[in-house]
């Protein structure tokens, strides 16, 4: 039958229950948030209230936006349980107990609607356990659809299936998760634990028993076990903390007693020194210490101790060297890391060597009872705890060096699954044939097409082949077929230079000659952080003021290019989108935004002004546009110049694309796209259309407007702002000059509040600032601290 979710429950109001809510707000879908009513509770609705109210005040932010929580409404179990033959899909989220959910499952089979997808949101208890007495419409649609905490930022979602869900609920779930959701979706077997949990929590114990064995610290652990070997900079105790060492006792406890055949069973067996540690309260960073602790200083600062795992003590966290840690952060990529530590002769060398090896041997020794195949397993690793790597893909880094497998798998033997994929294929579980990644099934013995979203669009697959029509080395033009072409920056954090420069100007200029529409994307973590500031600094210090006048030139007129491109221009950004980053998004005629992008205007904070023509399209974004200013149509020329002064002078950036276009950094005509892995496929689709109605004469590229903005007195009046924050002490005397500059830019100098100005002269404002505060020793020195540090210097 087909399926549709328009409407969804959650059942369990605790942290995971509202932190679903609010993501599915996130992606528009309405939900109600039901929890059980307190004895003697005058408000009936306490729980769910409360757990909205924790979740609208969650760090990292739970919502993309906090008029999301409009979508969710609350209630309770008693009084509202009828309300859900309303939706399209309950999901139950209470404590880990199978009485507990089974008992809910009987209430919730009387009032669903026959075609109800039910699922659980338990992170291991089996699926053919919570159905157990259940009708049979009930079990053909049900799952468990697992996910990560915080779940607005963790991308894996696990479905696991029983023998009698519907055969049709499961793509349809699995398209739901990964096109609406945005989640990485893997398919589990209904094993204890699934995937995730089951080889990452193996992992962690068996690093820990190694750590106590050998007396290796806490953050010698994780000195060891971070970046250099592909995983997170909280890398394993840090991790505990940050997941909660009673979720992770949890799991284990879960594992000991639910996998009794599994050979490795011991190792879920907690720690004495752990458990002691548990029994202390001492659960992480939920109750303020666990393997690690934060103290304040006298002086206001922190410093973070570490557990000493010996006496349970909090001590002083000394600096680690290690000549193979030392060697790695030298390499570029997360394979070449992780061989350098690997090939080490030190003791983070033997300590990774044994870890890794225990991991490995036992992601192949349950590749066949957990997965259907090793790309759910290396993706549930990847999506679920961040790693570079997933074990699959670790293996054939030592694959391919057998020197270096040896070293790692000392007088261990090999899995029968290694053994299979070296004498029934061709020596590493992945390959890559013409173009296209596979994998070894270990069904079959043969290499299939690696599975993914519909239609994904891989830059490094096409630049593979013959795809690209130009690269000069900072930014390269790729054919994406159907006419349209993508511009790709690949500097360092794609900061923009003369290259890329030069790239748009080769994209507008002959693109259009070939193509009929341009998207501006990549495949890096980061869309721009803006211009190149070294290059900017060293200018500056050297009074190279010709050049730099002539960069910034360069740099508006190429954004002008984009704005009157005569063909459409798509940017698809994802992550930072900061300074000319943002600029370049805001003269491109639309936008197909990650939902997670992070856009702003942040120059201040180097001491500078957005001089790329931010300050002019800010404007015209909150409506300095002179049509727009006509008499009866809005509010006078100051408000628009007073809203950007507002966002731009305290560097504000959004915390998503949703709060990018209510502060106008995106239009509410752009669009969304909440995974990643489609972006730029979603963005091809979007500049087709826009060409397509270029094409049918329903687009054509914009007139330039002439904006009217108030002068003088508006100026005065945002100094006397600035001037009062001085005077107590919110700002600096530095921030209050860079905070003039901008004032004069955004208020048009010394123009008439009647007189309309163009867009050229609002860019010969930004340039006089931008070129006026690089000479100050201060604006130099803020742009040296982030160079050096990455901190903002406050002067």
């Amino acid at each position: 039958m087909p399926y549709a979710i328009r409407k969804a429950a959650v059942i369990g109001a605790g942290v995971m229950g509202a932190a679903i809510a609010a993501h599915l707000a996130n992606v528009g879908i309405p939900s109600l948030l039901l929890d059980i009513v307190p004895a003697d509770a005058k408000d009936r609705n306490v729980i769910a209230r409360t757990g909205l109210e924790k979740t609208l005040k969650s760090k990292p932010a739970s919502f993309y936006s906090k008029r999301g929580a409009g979508l969710v409404s609350i209630g309770n179990i008693e009084d509202d349980l009828p309300k859900l033959a309303e939706v399209d899909w309950i999901i139950e989220a209470v404590i880990e107990r199978p009485d507990i959910k089974q008992s809910l499952y009987s209430k919730i089979e009387q009032v669903a609607r026959p075609e109800t997808i039910i699922t659980s949101n338990t992170s291991g208890l089996p699926a053919h356990l919570l159905v157990e007495g259940r009708s049979e419409n009930f079990r053909r649609h049900f799952m468990i659809t697992h996910f990560f905490n915080p779940v607005r930022y963790m991308r894996l979602l696990e479905l696991v299936p029983t023998p009698d869900t519907d055969p049709e609920l499961l793509p349809f779930m699995r398209q739901f998760g990964t096109e609406i959701l945005g989640k990485g979706v893997v398919i589990c077997k209904d094993t204890p634990n699934f995937i995730a949990n089951r080889i990452g929590i193996y992992g962690f114990l068996s690093t820990i028993h190694h750590a106590i064995a050998e007396d290796y610290t806490v953050s010698e652990v994780d000195t060891i076990l971070g970046t250099n070997m592909g995983r997170p900079k909280s890398a394993v105790f840090r991790t505990a903390d940050l997941s909660g060492l009673d979720t992770v006792m949890h799991v284990a406890n879960n594992l000991y007693q639910n996998a009794p055949e599994d050979e490795q069973r011991e190792t879920f067996q907690i720690p004495g020194v752990v458990q002691e540690i548990i029994n202390h309260g001492w659960l992480g960073e939920k109750s303020g210490q666990g393997f690690y602790k934060r103290i304040k200083n006298p002086d206001g600062s922190s410093t973070i101790l570490e557990l000493n795992l010996k006496t349970l003590d909090y001590e002083p966290q000394p600096k680690h060297r290690f000549d193979s840690i030392g060697r790695a952060r030298n390499m570029e990529t997360p394979e070449q890391k992780i061989s350098t530590v690997l090939n080490g002769d030190d003791r983070a060398s033997q300590l990774a060597r044994e870890t890794t090896a225990d991991a490995l041997i036992y992601a192949a020794n349950r590749a066949h009872e957990i997965a259907e195949n090793i790309v759910d397993i290396d993706n549930a690793m990847r999506w679920g705890f961040n790693f570079d790597l997933g074990s699959f893909e670790t293996w054939d880094v030592l694959l391919a060096d057998q020197a270096l497998l040896d070293k790692v798998f000392e007088q261990r033997e090999l899995p029968p699954l290694v053994q299979q994929v070296r004498n029934q294929g061709q020596g590493t579980f992945y390959r890559v044939e013409d173009g296209q990644k596979h994998y070894f099934d270990y069904q079959t013995g043969t290499y299939q097409p690696v599975p993914g979203a519909q239609g994904v669009i891989s830059l490094s697959t096409l630049k593979a082949g013959s795809a690209v029509v130009r690269d000069n080395g900072s930014a390269s033009l790729i054919d994406l077929g159907d006419g349209i072409a993508c511009l790709e920056f690949h500097t360092k954090m794609n900061s923009i230079d003369e290259g890329i420069v030069e790239m748009i100007h080769y994209a507008v200029n002959e693109g259009s000659k070939q193509f009929r529409g341009l998207v501006i994307g990549n495949e890096a973590p980061d869309f721009s952080a803006g211009a190149n500031l070294f290059l900017v600094l060293m200018g500056a210090r050297q009074g190279a003021w010709d050049m730099l006048d002539t960069a910034i030139i360069g740099l508006q007129q190429a954004h002008q290019l984009l704005k009157y491109s005569p063909i459409p221009v798509v940017a698809a950004p994802t992550g930072r989108a900061l300074g000319g980053g943002c600029e370049m998004i805001m003269h491109a005629h639309h936008t197909r935004a990650l939902a997670e992008t992070y856009i702003g205007l942040v120059e201040v904070g180097v001491g500078l002004i957005p001089a790329g023509g931010g300050c002019k399209e800010f404007l015209l974004r909150h409506g300095a546009n002179a049509e727009s200013q006509k008499p009866g149509k809005s509010s006078g020329p100051f408000t628009p110049a007073r809203r950007a002064f507002e966002i731009i002078a305290v560097a504000t950036v959004s915390t998503s694309a949703t709060e990018a276009q209510e502060l106008r950094f995106l239009r509410k005509t752009d669009a969304i796209t909440v995974n990643r892995d489609i972006l730029l496929r979603d963005a091809k689709a979007d500049a087709i259309k826009l060409a397509d109605a270029k094409e049918a004469g329903a687009w054509q590229t914009p007139q330039p407007p002439m904006l009217l903005l108030p002068g003088t007195g508006a100026r005065l009046v945002l100094e006397q702002q600035i001037e009062g924050m001085l005077l107590t002490g919110k700002i600096s005397e530095h921030d209050a000059v860079i905070g003039s500059h901008l004032a004069r830019v955004l208020t048009g100098g010394d123009c008439s509040p009647v007189t309309p100005v163009s867009e050229q002269y609002v860019l010969d404002l930004e340039r006089e600032a931008f070129l006026s505060l690089c000479g100050m020793e201060k604006t130099q020195d803020r742009m040296q601290s982030i160079l050096q540090s990455g901190k903002p210097l406050r002067n």
